[in-house]
């Protein structure tokens, strides 16, 4: 019995300490775990929404160019004043949280385009621009589609 006692009495608490310290180690790699899981998160979900205002911007684009088939009076008003900014009602794609801006500008004459004599028509060529940005974020794409328009000369 006095061995048992006497080897007993000798610990002076090793396992304890290193238990704690294994148990440090696990804790602080779980938190890093966590907090990497956490980031990678956040960064997909920006990429998410990089996406999608790329494809709203896109959208817009390709609805102004719809209702330029229907009215060309958007052109004349850009051919007299070099710019025109679109907000609002004149912006077609709307989505929530999403605040979008649109603009054609007037670049300038060249040749007209393809199936238009050189000698009655002029190319005038256009901008159209696109900008949708998700609200109180740095998130925003901007879009930009050159078109040529035959005019009188």
């Amino acid at each position: 019995m006095n061995i048992i006692t006497t080897s007993i009495s000798q610990q002076r608490g090793a396992t304890l300490m290193v238990s704690l310290v294994l148990l440090l180690v696990l804790t602080v790699i779980g938190i890093s775990a966590v907090h990497n899981t956490s980031l990678q998160s956040r960064m997909s979900l920006n990429s998410q929404f990089q996406v999608q205002a790329y494809q709203v911007a896109l959208s817009e684009i390709n609805a102004q160019i719809v209702d330029l088939e229907q009215d060309l009076g958007v052109l004349d008003d850009t051919l007299l004043n070099g710019l025109l900014q679109r907000t609002g009602d004149d912006v077609f794609m709307q989505p929530d949280k999403y605040e979008q801006t649109v603009s054609f500008e007037y670049q300038g004459e060249g040749l007209p385009p393809v199936g238009y004599s050189v000698d009655a028509y002029v190319g005038r060529l256009y901008e159209l621009n696109s900008r949708a940005q998700l609200d109180n974020t740095g998130i925003f794409s901007d879009q930009t589609q050159g078109f040529n328009y035959a005019g009188p000369k």
